[in-house]
């Protein structure tokens, strides 16, 4: 890894987001340099998160846990600064959902990437466990939301009904309760790993890997959201596609590391990572900000938690019924987000 090279490039993005003007060039060079930011620091931050594993005794697994929490920071910042926005707040609330499917897009194509040329992804049954559990919690949310949805709509005269508190603190809970016994078997022995290496050479390895992971993250997230944004405003989007292009810009390129990892050998850490990036935007980003501000539950947000249940059960069967994943499921996972996807998009003709 070149620290060099890779800090000034992070010290370029910063200086062009910070000071460079808002105009279509400037917004396609953003663009363009978040994506190449991101491939740069794709692979340091990966082994640097695997040396952390190794370090601390943790689980791929949990590793992998942890790498999407840190994927999500810059997506969950951006959504902040949005949510509190007249004009952003709504195309954010659809965004924060719509990384959902995105997540689970590139778990999809990560699994035809690895079993191309044959052979499956074994999810081992300790991850099994633990995932099956959370992905069963978020598809149960899903529904009930879905479900309250459509009879308070019945039953009102106003509108869209509004999201009752109760639903996010509930989801925060069950994900909390969730890591909480993720990290009580998330321990792994590594005494005999690498024993000839000194403890103190092993601690500085991953540390900067890591810090420049997740500045590079951070970095190129805003430059990534904040063109995408330029072009939602210049080209008038409706709220459906700005949804679209700003849930795309801010789940891929945090959460593309994990198949760079996978292609460098570590598939536990880049399964584990996506599956997590698809019940996280659920239960974690989604539940946040429907406690900082309203959530209306029209088509939009309905259709997005209906899609969400579907796909999810459709991704835990695929795993619940072999413990694995093969290519012909890889398929059927990137044809079901797709659909949903596009289904989603014709909502903006209607509405």
């Amino acid at each position: 890894m070149n620290v060099k090279s890779t800090v000034s490039v992070l010290a370029f993005g910063l200086v062009l987001y910070l000071l460079g003007p808002e105009t279509l060039p400037f917004s396609i060079i953003e663009m363009i340099l978040g994506l190449v930011i991101v491939i740069m620091i794709g692979e340091p931050m990966v082994e640097g998160l695997q040396e952390f594993s190794e370090y601390t005794g943790l689980s791929s697994h949990v590793t992998g846990i942890l790498s999407s929490l840190a994927s999500n920071l810059p997506e969950m910042i951006m959504t902040m600064f949005m949510i509190f926005s007249p004009q952003l707040k709504d195309v954010a609330i659809l965004a924060v959902l719509l990384a959902s499917t995105f997540n689970g897009l590139l778990l999809g194509i990560l699994v035809i990437m690895l079993t191309w040329k044959g052979g499956s992804i074994e999810i081992p049954k300790k991850a099994l466990e633990n995932d099956v559990e959370v992905m069963r919690l978020a598809i149960g949310f899903c529904v009930i939301v879905f479900g309250t949805g459509i009879i308070l709509t019945l039953n009102s005269e106003v509108g869209p009904p509004l999201l009752p508190w109760e639903i996010p603190v509930f989801m925060l809970l069950a994900y909390l309760g969730y890591l909480f016994f993720v990290a009580r078997g998330g321990k792994e022995g590594h005494e005999g790993h690498q024993a000839h290496v000194h403890e103190e050479e092993r601690s500085r390895a991953f540390v900067i890997p890591l810090v420049l992971g997740l500045v590079g993250t951070v970095v190129a997230a805003e430059l990534i959201s904040s063109s995408s944004e330029y072009f939602v405003h210049v080209l008038h989007l409706n709220v459906v596609f700005a949804a679209t292009l700003i849930g795309f810009a801010g789940s891929v390129p945090e959460h593309g590391m994990a198949l760079i990892g996978a292609r460098e050998g570590h598939v536990e850490l880049g399964v584990s990572n996506l599956l997590s990036g698809v019940v996280q935007s659920v239960l974690l980003i989604f539940p946040i900000v429907a406690l900082l501000v309203p959530v209306y539950l029209d088509g939009y947000v309905l259709y997005q938690f209906l899609a969400i249940a579907v796909t999810l059960w459709i991704l835990m069967k695929s795993i619940v019924d072999d413990g694995k994943l093969t290519l012909d499921e890889g398929v059927s996972i990137i044809v079901i987000y797709l659909m949903g996807i596009m289904l989603f998009d014709q909502l903006s003709l209607i509405f």
